[in-house]
This record gives C-alpha cells, structure tokens and sequence, in this order.
C-alpha cells in the first residue's frame, strides 16, 4: 500500500554553533554542535532521536520547536521556512503548532494539575467550559482524572509527566517534541508513560519526534535516528 503522508517537517543542511570562552587560553573558539545535518519528518511519524551526550540532539529538538534558531540551513515546517516567521507567527508556532515534553516536567509548583493543564487554553483565550471538559477528558485517557486536584509536589514522577504530557496536548498540536519523557521515570513508569504517549500520538494522529538515550523506549517509535558529532549516522525504520 502506497503511504501518501507527506513530510511535516523537512531540514535542510543545518547548523548550529556556539561561541565557547576557552578556560586556559581565555580565548573565544567556535564550537560546532550541529554540523550539515538534513533529515525529513512524515505526517503522524514517531520518530526517535539517539545518541551520545553533546551530540547535538536536545539542540535538533529545541530549534524544530522555535526555542533556538540554526546557525546556517533551512527548517521547513509544510514546506514553509521557519526562518521566514515574524516574531509574533513564531511565538505562535510553539504555542499551537508544537507540544513539548520535557524530562523535568517543567509543572508550575503553586498550580493544581488542573490549572497546569488548563493554562494554555487560557493563553489561547478558550471558553472555560469548554476548557475544563477538555482538561478533564485528556486527564482520563492519561490515567490522572483523580488527581486534578492534586499539586506536583504530591504526585509520583510518571504522573507528574502524564500531566506534562496532557498539558502538551491541550492545544490540540500537530507536532509534539520529547526530550527524554523518561528520563527521570523508573522502569515501570516509563514504559507506562511511552505507551500513554505514543497512544496517544496514534489516536490524534500527531507527529512525535523524541530524544532519548534508552534503546528499549527508542523501540516505541516508528522510526530511529542516531546522531554522531551533530551528523547523521544512522536512520532506521523499525
């Protein structure tokens, strides 16, 4: 059967580097993270992110989520470069296009789980009716519904990230963004939390791209992508 899924997100030839102060010579060097890499990201697609530590796979992540912007090349987010974006579309971009997952959750200590989730509904100017039913049925499907009254602090760690997860969501996102979602999650919980994600991204037909360092969650995704030294080393389907 022909996949007629089109590419969400195609990069091209990008770089990104840093200027570094060099502790002994106290001297600025320039410092390559990622070097001419091009890939492609179908419609629907999980695909996963590997590699070592600096290998330049969180900054890949953060600059397809608009956080950063690359050095040289191109991003193109339905064939449309994101370099050409006005400040306000690409504030935009991330708050309804793109959901991000982060390994520390990044939940407001002093909110509810239901304000957590809620809050980007809010910034969207949603009706709250509407808002809470939304907040309420995503907190079912990740298995938190009794704990929406709950604060970070009294949650395990797999809820804590159920949360951030159905926060993600919450604005109905095309493409969602995961770096290492289990990094902080016991065996168990992790495995727990990949299932509830990648259901999840196959239910509402989402785009996943997610880093991680665990060949087993690695194993949840469609597709896997190992970066060596900011390159391309290997891209494999599962």
């Amino acid at each position: 059967m022909n996949d007629e899924r089109g590419n969400l997100l195609s990069i091209h030839r990008l770089k990104k580097s840093y200027l570094i102060e060099n502790s002994r010579t106290m001297k600025q060097e320039r410092v390559e993270v990622i070097r001419k890499l091009s890939l492609d990201v179908r419609e629907k697609e999980a695909v996963c992110i590997m590699g070592r530590s600096g290998c330049g796979k969180t900054t890949l992540l953060k600059i397809l989520g608009g956080l950063l912007a690359p050095t040289e090349g191109v991003i193109y987010y339905r064939k449309e470069a994101l370099s050409g974006y006005t400040g306000k579309r690409m504030e935009a971009y991330r708050r309804r296009q793109v959901g991000f997952v982060f390994q520390d959750y990044k939940l407001l200590d002093h909110m509810s789980v239901r304000d957590n989730m809620i809050l980007p509904l809010l910034l969207e100017h949603r009706n709250v009716e509407e808002a809470l039913r939304r907040v309420e049925e995503m907190a079912a499907r990740l298995q938190i519904g009794n704990r929406l009254e709950y604060y970070p602090n009294e949650l395990s760690g797999g809820e804590k990230q159920r949360a951030a997860i159905g926060r993600a969501l919450m604005n109905d996102p095309e493409l969602i963004l995961a770096d290492e979602p289990t990094g902080n999650l016991d065996e168990a919980s992790g495995r727990m939390v990949m299932e509830l994600l990648t259901g999840l991204q196959k239910e509402l037909h989402k785009t996943l791209v997610l880093v991680t360092h665990d060949k087993e969650i690695a194993g949840y995704c469609d597709r896997t992508v190992v970066i060596r030294d900011g390159r391309i080393e290997k891209d494999r389907l599962h």
